[in-house]
């Protein structure tokens, strides 16, 4: 029994071990084939730096014929803090300009900030400009409380969850998101990248065993479901991936080869819905896991509907989840279109909002179809062959 033991853990560490080592092969390897050939272009470096002193304050009025706006100067002292300009003094200058309608509070000593070396106002040479607060500091601590908290909570799944989690987050920085910039095909890169991080995760998590392979056939089949229907319905739509300011910008990009905007709007689908069905997949999975091991008599009939079982209390949360995450995240859009349009068979029919209520209804169909093909392949695979191990 210790052997047996053994010979399971030393498997379980080997595959571990080639998981992670094909998984920095392919970020590193997906990179250097994907990465743009973008024009280089000569941006306006920016630094680090800490306010020593408010030199002066001052505002001016300017007549814009419909009303006259103020602008405020305010000239201060600042010490860079990286890079090679790490140490000096330099004068700067921050803008506030009535006209502006959102604008960063009034500097004060000791706020740490950006700036830069930009064109001056008047056109006369350059100068120090803020450019923003600098929260860069802020954003790592609480990133690392996070991780603290999942270590703390989770132990040695916390670990591999943070694994998990910078792996993912550096095959879409560094290998999907330049893909899609040098003009790769964004259907094959989107699939490409999903199975990717769909095997990566889950074997990373779990190990390679009965429920990890159920809950990977499982997200695999709600993924293509969800990836299907989006197509079809993105073409019976006459979706034109034009949704918004960005969409636009995205065409100016690459002029010669633009940007395929429905491939976008396919690829932000399934890339979308990808977390919450490899959630409900891993979750019917493991239940169905817990009761194989603990059941006296069980048979394909009881472990189906257990799984059909769990798998309704997951309908409603995770569709939820989806639904609000996707609200949430274009709240400002949403009130805005709501103000302007008055006429809701017109805001109902636009494509920007067209696009986000798709997006939320066929990635919860693929936690509806990613529900029986988990429950159906993990019945069969806890009745089949007990004695064997995968």
């Amino acid at each position: 029994m210790q052997l047996k033991n053994f010979n399971k853990s030393y498997k379980n560490t080997i595959i571990y071990i080639v998981t992670i080592l094909f998984s920095i092969a392919f970020i590193v390897v997906g990179y250097s084939v994907s990465k743009p050939d973008l024009d280089e272009q000569n941006y306006d470096k920016s630094y680090k730096a800490k306010i020593i002193s408010i030199e002066d304050r001052t505002e001016e009025s300017f007549d814009y014929g419909f009303e006259t706006l103020s602008t405020i100067t305010i000239k201060f002292m600042a010490e860079i803090k990286n890079d090679e300009l790490k140490g000096t003094t330099v004068e700067a200058n921050q803008y506030i300009d009535e006209i502006i309608a959102a604008n960063p509070k009034e500097i004060e000593v000791g706020d740490n900030i950006i700036i830069s070396s930009l064109i001056s106002r008047d056109g006369e040479g350059e100068e120090w400009t803020f450019l923003e607060y600098d929260r860069s500091s802020i954003l790592i601590w609480l990133l690392i409380s996070f991780f603290a908290m999942i270590i703390l909570f989770g132990r040695k799944k916390g670990v591999n969850t943070i694994i998990s989690l910078v792996l993912t987050c550096l095959a879409i920085f560094m290998v999907y998101v330049p893909s899609i910039l040098k003009g790769n095909n964004i259907y094959l890169s989107s699939i490409v990248v999903s199975i990717f991080i769909i095997f990566m995760s889950l074997l990373t998590l779990n190990g390679a065993n009965k429920k990890t392979l159920c809950a990977i056939v499982g997200n695999l089949g709600g993924l293509l479901i969800a990836g299907l229907l989006a197509l079809f319905i993105s073409n019976i739509l006459n979706l034109t991936g034009l949704i918004d300011e960005d969409s636009m910008f995205l065409l100016m990009v690459n002029t010669e080869n633009p940007i395929d905007l429905k491939a976008i709007l396919w690829g932000s689908i399934v890339i979308g819905s990808l977390g919450a069905v490899m959630d409900v997949s891993m979750s019917i999975a493991s239940a169905l896991n817990e009761l194989a091991e603990n059941m006296d008599s069980k048979s394909f009939k009881t472990m189906l509907k257990s799984g059909f079982n769990i798998g309704q209390d997951a309908i409603g949360t995770m569709s939820n989840t989806l639904i609000l995450a996707y609200i949430g995240s274009s709240l400002s859009v949403v009130l805005l279109l709501v103000v302007n349009y008055k006429n809701v068979l017109l805001l109902f029919n636009l494509e920007m909002i067209v696009f986000e209520i798709i997006q939320a209804i066929i990635g919860s169909m693929g936690i509806l179809f990613a529900i029986p093909i988990t429950s159906i392949f993990a019945a069969y695979i806890y009745n089949h062959n007990n004695s064997r191990r995968i």
